[in-house]
């Protein structure tokens, strides 16, 4: 996708920084595993699943910090049972020293607690005396199969009071998103934005991986997430092609994109090579 000759000029005169990437990881499995194989500090998130619980992704999330890296889990507040479970998983990061929280709905058909999404979660984290410093959001390139899209942007805004960054769902349509940040951008959001990416995957992993999250909650997640349609059909190349097209606006930083959420579907090792292969061929070729 070209970017506006305006935008390639502002781009041009700001300083080359490399973009921030993170790494998204499951907590099972040998996503764990191979993050204790990596010598070097990465970021990296850990989702919360019906399955295994928020509990068991704080536990992960701390093991990880003591590794040495620098660690996002995942809170879904549907998976919060009240105040004081709230006040638990502030004192067990804090403790690590994790001071970074991606809030998000989830996927339990129940509410534990009293928090039925993201939205009312924030609004008891962001007076807590143990709010963390950062705080990450979710935002919808493609919409929401289960949510209308005005409740959608409504739902974004009231986040967005207190967020410090927004990152994107799965997506593979450059422009879908390019769009979505610009929308963004109108609306006075300038928070800024991690682009969703997927790392390469075979097929017989995402099947694996929709069993270990469960029946029930991976039917959900396929269907919120309409790219995983695509990448089923042609895993690796759909996800070399986005990166390589979505690069040059995390490169430049076009739009307040700040850097890269990668989806590793557990395979940090493959994924972490993949991208620094082709983050060497930009550098190489700019």
């Amino acid at each position: 996708m070209a970017t506006p000759a305006s935008e390639q000029a502002e781009a041009a005169e700001a300083p080359r920084v490399m973009p921030e990437s993170r790494f998204e990881i499951l907590p099972f499995g040998r996503g764990i595993e191979q993050a204790a194989q990596v010598a070097e500090p990465l970021h990296l998130t850990v989702t919360t699943s019906p399955k295994h619980g928020v509990d068991a992704t704080v536990e992960v999330a701390v093991a990880l910090r003591e590794l040495g890296h620098t660690v996002s889990p995942h809170i879904a507040a549907r998976m919060v049972r009240d105040e004081s479970h709230l006040t638990e998983i502030l004192e067990r990061t804090r403790e690590a020293g994790i001071d970074d929280l991606f809030v998000v709905g989830g996927d339990a058909e129940e509410p534990l607690g009293p928090y039925a999404g993201a939205g009312d979660l924030l609004d008891v984290l962001v007076d807590h005396a143990l709010r963390p410093s950062l705080i990450g959001i979710g935002g919808y390139p493609e919409g929401h199969l289960l949510i209308a899209p005005a409740e959608l942007d409504a739902a974004l805004e009231r986040k967005a009071r207190v967020a410090s960054y927004v990152v994107t769902q799965l997506c593979f349509d450059v422009d879908a998103v390019r769009t979505w940040i610009e929308g963004v951008r109108k609306r006075g959001i300038d928070l800024p934005v991690f682009v969703g990416a997927a790392g390469p995957v075979e097929r017989r992993r995402l099947v694996e991986i929709a069993t270990r999250i469960g029946v029930g909650p991976s039917l959900r997640f396929v269907r919120k997430q309409r790219g995983l349609t695509r990448l089923f059909r042609s895993p690796t190349h759909s996800a070399t092609r986005f990166y390589e097209e979505a690069a040059p606006y995390a490169d430049n930083r076009v739009l307040g994109v700040a850097g890269f959420h990668f989806f590793t579907f557990n395979d940090l090792l493959g994924t972490l090579s993949w991208q620094r292969e082709h983050q060497t061929n930009r550098t190489e070729e700019s």
